[in-house]
């Protein structure tokens, strides 16, 4: 039997965390020391192990310190350190002029060499990057840089615009430590990395000299605030907390049962990230899901519609798609699939050869119907998350499957514990990305000897991965745009995944805090150098 982990805070620790935020209530002070009227206090749920890195939490951070070639405004990219750019014609070779004048805050000048050690960085360091497809870069002048790709990417600039891709001194890259980069990586950004306490916060000090905002941004200079605060509470009722009784101006994701309240007394700013949502991932390679009767009877047996709709309140949406979410290029609705039907479940069932025994587990060949759900309890699935899926796992024992969900600590997570083909029958988790090869992330095999880690469903199909990639490099939008249809509609009626809620980055607010806004670059990454303090509540 798998261990169990307990989710989230103990309630003493919740009280101690709630108490330490609460300490500097009569002062005007922060805990860090600075003063209240020119710090910007926010408190996040994660703590990372570093500032830059290819987790979507390490990208909230990167987006302080660094900034990158390009901004996503809407539907477009906007300059940003690069003021124009330009494609081959073999659309595998993206060329950027940069912006005069731009320092790293350690006097480094930025021009096209600094962005060559970056690629290089990128490539070597970011497991994830060879589905961008970048494989190197090259210095054609000192302020013109040639990005190579593999394979051409009309989704590049969006994928660039994201805060894994952030820009960082050349000079610390080569001649820092590993753990000062870790830590106090050097950036030409709005922030610097005054003090990271471990375990507490990380205070962030104001650029002075910044003037390299992008085109998008709600004014161009420093910031306005001298510092930012930025704590760590696991907890949400704890963030929630901190908001509420004025120890913080803005808070990450609070309790979905407080969403209304925050909607009508704070300022609240919901983003759905790109890539796919919170989905289920069937083991396809071995075990009862190779069944595709067996996939879609566990669809038809859980009612995520409501469940999403009672657990999270209008914080996070229901999304049937297992594939894409729908702030995607190209997502497909399959909303109105597997609609709750335990009865079609059962039957499935029956008919897969899958029996109901003495105590309501259904069996075949002296085998269980045990699913083993591993997850990321706190980095992936938030407490309310969590609620979710116990919800599931009570209403699909109703029809004979036995789910057992098996909580991962980050450390365990990370280290790719319970996730081999041998330990899962289904996986639960989200994966952020900016474009429509999400499916190659998500459903490459890989090789025999480097096997895709990303792909929980082990899917291995040769034929189906050739039209991915088909339509990926396909120059025509229209003709992409059907291609990643069919594939997400295959997907969906074969059940490979099927999706349950949105991946939502909320971020709530003081309504005396003024111009705060979410990257839109498919992290809805908090940008806290345009915001203002007025000095009322």
């Amino acid at each position: 039997m798998k261990s169990r982990w307990k989710v989230g805070l103990t309630a003493s620790a919740a009280l101690t965390a709630a108490l330490t935020l609460a300490s500097c209530s009569a002062s005007t002070t922060t805990d860090a020391g600075t003063d209240k009227s020119e710090t910007i206090t926010y408190v996040h749920e994660q703590e990372p192990p570093c500032i830059w890195g290819g987790w979507v939490q390490q990208a909230y951070l990167s987006r302080q310190v660094f900034d990158s070639l390009v901004s996503w405004d809407g539907d477009k990219p906007v300059p940003w350190l690069a003021t124009e750019w330009s494609t081959s014609a073999d659309r595998k070779d993206v060329t950027f002029v940069l912006k005069d004048g731009v320092t790293f805050t350690d006097g480094t000048p930025l021009n096209a060499e600094a962005v060559v050690a970056n690629v290089n960085y990128w490539v070597k360091n970011l497991g994830w990057n060879s589905f961008s497809y970048l494989t190197s870069a090259t210095a054609d002048s000192a302020d013109k840089v040639t990005l190579h790709l593999s394979e051409p990417n009309p989704e590049i600039l969006r994928v660039l615009a994201n805060g894994h891709y952030g820009i960082q001194s050349p000079t610390a890259l080569s001649h820092n430590s590993e753990a000062q980069n870790c830590q106090y990586p050097v950036g030409s950004g709005p922030w610097k990395v005054g003090k990271w306490s471990q375990g507490q916060s990380i205070l962030f000090e104001r650029n002075d000299s910044y003037a390299s905002a992008p085109q998008n941004a709600k004014h161009q200079g420093p910031a306005y605030a001298k510092y930012l605060e930025w704590k760590f509470a696991p907890d949400a009722t704890t963030r929630w907390s901190a908001l509420t009784t004025g120890q913080a101006q803005a808070v990450y994701n609070p309790p979905a049962n407080q969403w209304a309240t925050a909607e009508k007394d704070y300022q609240a700013f919901n983003y759905v990230t790109g890539g796919r949502q919170q989905a289920f991932s069937f083991n396809v390679a071995r075990g009862p899901f190779t069944d595709v009767k067996v996939r879609q009877a566990f669809a038809y047996a859980s009612d995520r519609k409501q469940i999403a709709q009672a657990v999270f309140k209008g914080s996070a949406d229901y999304d049937a798609n297992g594939s894409m979410s729908h702030t995607n290029p190209f997502y497909l609705d399959v909303n109105d699939t597997y609609a709750y039907d335990p009865a079609r479940a059962a039957k499935l069932l029956d008919e897969a050869g899958w029996k109901l025994n003495a105590d309501g587990v259904r069996e075949k060949d002296g085998k269980p119907l045990v699913v083993r759900l591993p997850y990321g309890a706190g980095p992936i699935v938030s407490q309310d998350g969590t609620a979710a899926l116990q919800a599931v796992q009570e209403q699909v024992s109703k029809v004979g499957f036995k789910l057992d969900l098996v909580p991962l600590t980050m450390t365990q997570l990370f280290a790719g514990e319970g996730q081999s083909v041998d330990d899962l029958e289904l996986y639960f988790g989200y994966w952020v990305w900016p474009a429509p090869n999400i499916l190659d992330i998500v459903y490459s095999a890989g090789t025999p000897g480097h096997p895709n880690g990303n792909n929980k469903t082990f899917f291995d199909n040769p034929q189906v991965e050739a039209q991915i990639m088909a339509a990926q490099v396909n120059p025509d939008p229209a003709a992409r745009a059907a291609q990643y249809q069919d594939l997400q509609r295959y997907f969906n009626d074969q059940a490979i995944a099927i999706g349950f809620y949105d991946f939502t980055n909320n971020v709530v607010t003081a309504k005396n805090l003024k111009g705060f806004w979410q990257d839109q670059g498919s992290n809805g990454l908090p940008v806290f150098s345009d915001v203002q303090l007025d000095g009322s509540q």
